[in-house]
């Protein structure tokens, strides 16, 4: 939940930008049982954001197929390990990534969220500057 929290920081310090974030809350440690109830779900309180509950891990097991059918895509030099559940993860997608058949490559990708906060501040920022100077063109 920390990183829940340091997200919403870390959008409130991009206001104005152009930007959605989907929120993903999985059943990954023991007391997950349910899906997360409303003060949870209010650590992200940016109307940007966008908050799911993947119970059966759909989310998770798609980006770990996509990653292990070609780890090289992805930054990784072999595949992610069986039974691999991704989350705590941050990725930022640039404004025209579209997640199709596979995830896209993410500009950057990180975690646990609280641990890269500010890598993850970078990365926005610059995919906010691309933005803005595509719009330009």
């Amino acid at each position: 939940m920390r990183g829940a929290s340091a997200l919403d920081e870390l959008l409130a310090e991009f206001p104005d930008a152009p930007v959605r974030v989907q929120v993903i809350w999985e059943p990954v440690i023991v007391t997950d049982i349910a899906p997360p109830m409303t003060g949870v779900l209010r650590l992200i309180d940016d109307p940007r954001a966008t908050q799911y509950w993947d119970p059966e891990l759909v989310v998770s097991d798609d980006i770990v197929r996509a990653v292990n059918s070609d780890p090289a895509r992805y930054g990784f030099d072999e595949p992610l390990p069986p039974g691999f559940v991704a989350w705590d993860v941050v990725a930022v997608f640039g404004r025209s990534e579209r997640w199709e058949a596979d995830l896209p490559v993410p500009a950057y990708y990180g975690g646990p969220v609280v641990g890269v906060v500010d890598e993850t501040r970078k990365a926005l920022a610059a995919e906010l500057a691309v933005s803005t100077e595509d719009e330009q063109e």
